[in-house]
C-alpha cells in the first residue's frame, strides 16, 4: 500500500496533486505548524501570490487552530481566481465550477476551507484516491513517518524530493518493510493547480508528467501512474 502525505495547503501546485494520483490514500495533515505566509493560506496564480484574511490562529500552533470570516474569505479567492484566470482558454468549462466551489464554503476554519476545495479539484481532476485526515503526530524525522506508515499499514511513502531535507540521513523509517519512493512528476509551473485546469485540455495528464530518468534510477526513485 501506498501512502502520501501532505498538508492542507490553499489551492496547491500540481506535485500535490501527483501524490494523490499515485498513492492509494492520501493523508492529509491539519496540525503541521500554522505560518500566516506561507501555502496554507496563499499560492500562487499567474505568477503573483493571492492570499486569503486569516483572522485567528497564532505562528506556531496547529494549522487547525487558524480562522478565516465566512462572509469574506470565498469572496476574496473568488475575486482573485475571476481577475487571474477569467479569458484563459478554458475558463467557461472549468472556471465557473472553481467558482461555484468556492462560494459554497461555509466555515470559518482555514483548513476545512482547504479541505472543500482539495475534494472539489480531485473530483475535476477524476482523482479517486481516498483522502483520509491524519492524526496529530506523537513523533518527528522519519521514526513520524514510520508512525503514520503504520497507522495507515502502509508499505511505502510517496514523497516530494523536498522531503529529503527533513528526512535526512534519519533512516528509522526504513524497518519492517517499509519504504519511502520519491516523487517523478515533472511541473510545467509552479503556479496553483487551477493554472493548469484553466490552460490544458487534458489537465491529468499533465499533472501526471515525470521527469525523465536514467533506467536504473526509475524504481528507486520514481513512481509510475
Amino acid at each position: 500500500m501506498i501512502i502520501a502525505s501532505r498538508a492542507a495547503d490553499l489551492l496547491p501546485a500540481s506535485g500535490f496533486w501527483y501524490k494523490m494520483a499515485n498513492a492509494d490514500l492520501f493523508d492529509l495533515r491539519i496540525f503541521d505548524p500554522f505560518h500566516p505566509r506561507s501555502s496554507q493560506s496563499r499560492v500562487m496564480m499567474r505568477g503573483r501570490w493571492a492570499s486569503v484574511p486569516i483572522v485567528g490562529g497564532a505562528a506556531g500552533a496547529p494549522l487547525s487552530e487558524a480562522r478565516i470570516l465566512p462572509s469574506d474569505t470565498p469572496r476574496v479567492l473568488t475575486e482573485l481566481v475571476v481577475e487571474r484566470y477569467e479569458g484563459s482558454k478554458h475558463w467557461r468549462r472549468r472556471g465557473p465550477r472553481v467558482v461555484d466551489m468556492i462560494n459554497d464554503v461555509q466555515t470559518d476554519h482555514l483548513w476545512q476551507f482547504n479541505l472543500h476545495l482539495i475534494l472539489g479539484i480531485r473530483e475535476l481532476l477524476d482523482i479517486r484516491t481516498p483522502v483520509s485526515i491524519g492524526r496529530a503526530p506523537t513523533r518527528s524525522g522519519g521514526d513520524g513517518l514510520a508512525s503514520v506508515m503504520e497507522e495507515y499499514q502502509a508499505t511505502t511513502y510517496l514523497s516530494e524530493t523536498a522531503g529529503r531535507a527533513y528526512i535526512g540521513g534519519d533512516e528509522s523509517y526504513d524497518r519492517d518493510g517499509l519504504t519511502i519512493a520519491w516523487s517523478a512528476h515533472q511541473p510545467v509551473t509552479g503556479d496553483s493547480i487551477l493554472s493548469v485546469l484553466m490552460d490544458y485540455d487534458d489537465p491529468l495528464s499533465v499533472v501526471l508528467a515525470e521527469e525523465r530518468r536514467p533506467a536504473g534510477r526509475q524504481h528507486a526513485e520514481g513512481m509510475s501512474a
